[in-house]
């Protein structure tokens, strides 16, 4: 049974949209150790973790929408998108805390709001039912240690459950690199400890001179739920999750292929400099807390959740070869909503509520001497959202879903100033959207339904990329992006059909096709080049204004041999492309951080006390530049498609222990996502049970 597509409790096949559901037994055979491991095997959902263990925060990208605030992600009922960034903390919840996952694919803001432009990933987690408890340590690849532990009860109607985890890693060590430039002196070649590469765009050359220091990352996550049961029907839930997380690097594991830091010549008119912060990167750090209240009602319909996303991060300052710039930010986000089901007729279920979403950032840039401010920015921004949505059933095959959803988004208080004099405070402004949607369900028979939906979306800007710029010091992508204040919503406009099956309680198989229409889609653009102390970048903004859209097809399919062994496959085929933009020559290109094909592969066996799940996963080229300039691979600043398989491998001694073995990328794939990926890696665990 899921609940997201439509704020009510329905069978897949009764359901007009694509849905999938990760139960928390999907997520126990997979050896998952984030959330996004096992959103990577669902059709349609592309995932982009460029850090390993040491990345908080990876892209989530579903139709063709490649930004993380175009997706609404919900736990226990509370978003939990970032405020100011627009991403998701995804080590925030234990994956052990997670009852199930369901997905929702398309256009959901007409029960939904904001940020589910391209669909709704709803988290719930577990609600203890008696004493029980876990531990586990788990040793792996670069000196990684992890250690969980988790106890709950059930006492009459409390219930609680605690957890506990701490992660140290010292992540492999990313390539260090310069660029190769035409110099004014000739000189004579000097050295040849160095591998010469193409940059992304085959224009110039990058000079790859060793490797940076180990990324020592250390994260402690605390989490819990508290239960009240006023009776069977009514529920009062408390929830919290505590992430603390910093890195640093290593200095001293640092490979420098070269030798003394200085000016070397490549031949008499191409050199490059590089000294010894090259192989060091600035330290920071991540603080976030999540709070969330649900109480339910289910004999009278009624459901309230309310909580706050807090969230603080820095970084820079001291280290070992020097220092940086300091940067730190914060943000809130503050959510209430209200949900009344209504049964009007014997053939008519209502849906309808309320929600007010507060959200507030702040961002200050400090110079090296962490006194001088270099940058600030920051605002707030309000939405008010009102939505009613009726079901009737005509018959026992056909229904019909109507919603539709009314938003009032007000920015204000907004500021940006730079040390060279630039100060904004923009007037505050509003704006406003009706999502409507309707979807007509047929069910053939109790295996097989088909349906067909139209919808509108829209998503509102980040306050980052209104109130916040950056500067990318990356040798390969010498960037700064410039805030706008001045960015509108996005508006999504789609029609999808989709067919579902059940073949003898042994095969489901699920076909969606799509086409969507994007009016003002925010994307990054190029700007030009500017000289910034003496140092050349490529200038971009977050603009509003262009147009895209995405057509494509999804297939799932998963099958049950017998008891012991089941396969999974899916396939995603899609054209995310711009259409309108500012530069011609952004338009028909396809839209930046975005596949367009997803596949994935996987085979699940179980046979008394061992287990063992292979699974694949591949994703095509993706591109960094709005014109898709970017095509070289194999290189430093790249996004190469690649295939990648895991095999995660279980013995049960007994109930109370067992022992997991998983191994990522096991055919030690050679690929770039930015940076170098990481090659074959593994983890190995001892878990005690009670």
């Amino acid at each position: 049974m899921v609940v997201t597509a439509t704020r009510t409790e329905k069978a897949i096949l009764d359901t007009p949209a694509s849905v999938d559901v990760v139960t928390a037994k999907d997520i126990e055979k997979s050896g998952a150790v984030k959330i996004d491991d096992v959103l990577k095997r669902v059709p349609g959902v592309s995932v982009s973790r460029s850090g390993g263990l040491a990345t908080s925060s990876p892209m989530i990208a579903m139709r063709g929408l490649k930004n993380n605030y175009d997706t609404l992600v919900l736990l226990d009922g509370q978003p939990i998108v970032n405020a100011y960034s627009g991403t998701v903390n995804w080590n925030d919840v234990p994956v052990e805390s997670i009852e199930k996952i369901e997905i929702v694919k398309g256009p959901a803001s007409s029960i939904y709001g904001s940020n589910a432009a391209s669909g709704v990933i709803s988290i719930t987690t577990k609600k203890a039912k008696g004493l029980h408890g876990s531990s586990a340590l788990t040793y792996g690849t670069n000196h990684t240690w992890i250690k969980k532990i988790n106890i709950g009860d059930k006492f009459n109607k409390f219930g609680y459950d605690l957890y506990y985890t701490a992660t140290d890693s010292h992540t492999y060590g990313y390539e260090a690199y310069k660029t190769i430039s035409v110099t004014k002196t000739p000189g004579v070649p000097t050295g040849d400890n160095y591998v010469i590469e193409s940059n992304t765009t085959g224009s110039g050359k990058v000079v790859k001179i060793g490797k940076k220091g180990d990324k020592i990352w250390n994260e402690d996550n605390y989490s819990g739920k508290f239960t009240w049961d006023f009776d069977r029907d009514k529920t009062l839930s408390l929830g919290f999750f505590k992430n603390k997380s910093k890195y640093s690097y290593d200095y001293r594991s640092h490979e420098n292929w070269i030798g003394k830091p200085g000016k070397y010549y490549i031949d008499a008119n191409n050199a490059f400099t590089f000294n010894n912060s090259d192989f060091d990167t600035a330290p920071g750090a991540v603080d976030e807390r999540i709070y969330t209240i649900g109480y339910k009602d289910d004999a009278n319909g009624w459901s309230v959740n309310a909580g706050l996303t807090d969230n603080r991060s820095w970084n820079g300052g001291v280290f070992t070869t020097g220092k940086s710039a300091l940067s730190d930010y914060s943000s809130k986000r503050y959510n209430l909503s209200v949900n009344k089901e209504i049964t009007l007729t014997d053939k008519d279920t209502a849906v309808t509520g309320f929600q007010y979403v507060h959200d507030k950032m702040d961002k200050v840039k400090y110079a090296k001497d962490f006194k001088t401010k270099l940058q600030t920015g920051g605002g707030k921004s309000d939405t008010y959202g009102v939505y009613f949505q009726n079901e009737h059933n005509f018959n026992e095959k056909l229904s019909l879903i109507g919603a539709i959803r009314y938003d009032h988004w007000t920015v204000k208080d907004g500021y940006v100033t730079d040390g060279n004099g630039y100060n904004s405070a923009p007037e505050s402004r509003s704006d406003s959207a009706v999502s409507p949607k309707i979807a007509l369900n047929y069910k053939f028979d109790d295996s097989q339904s088909s349906y067909i939906s139209w919808g509108k979306a829209f998503s509102a800007p980040t306050l980052y990329n209104m109130f916040s710029g950056s500067t990318n010091s990356d040798t390969s992508q010498m960037k700064v992006v410039i805030p706008n204040p001045s960015l509108k919503p996005q508006i999504i406009s789609t029609i999808e059909t989709g067919w579902k099956k059940n073949f003898n309680d042994k095969t489901f198989l699920e076909v969606a096709l799509f086409y969507n229409k994007i009016k003002d889609i925010n994307y990054k653009a190029d700007l030009g080049k500017q000289t910034i102390d003496g140092t050349e970048y490529t200038v971009q903004q977050n603009l509003s204004g262009g147009r895209g859209e995405n057509k494509g097809i999804e297939i799932g399919l998963n099958h049950k041999f017998d008891d012991k062994l089941s396969v999974f496959i899916n396939l995603t085929l899609q054209n995310p492309v711009i259409k309108e933009a500012q530069k011609k020559g952004e338009i028909g290109k396809l839209v930046t951080q975005t596949s367009k094909r997803l596949f994935n592969i996987g085979f699940d066996y179980s046979d008394g006390k061992f287990s063992a799940d292979l699974a694949g996963n591949y994703y095509s080229k993706k591109y960094s530049s709005t014109t898709n300039s970017d095509v070289v691979t194999g290189v430093p600043g790249a996004y190469d498609p690649v295939f990648l398989v895991s095999l995660n491998t279980t013995y049960r001694f007994n109930k109370n222990h067992s022992v997991n073995l998983l191994i990522n990328n096991l055919l030690d794939r050679d690929y770039y996502n930015y940076y170098n990926g990481q090659g074959r890696n593994f983890l190995l665990t001892y878990s005690y049970n009670f």
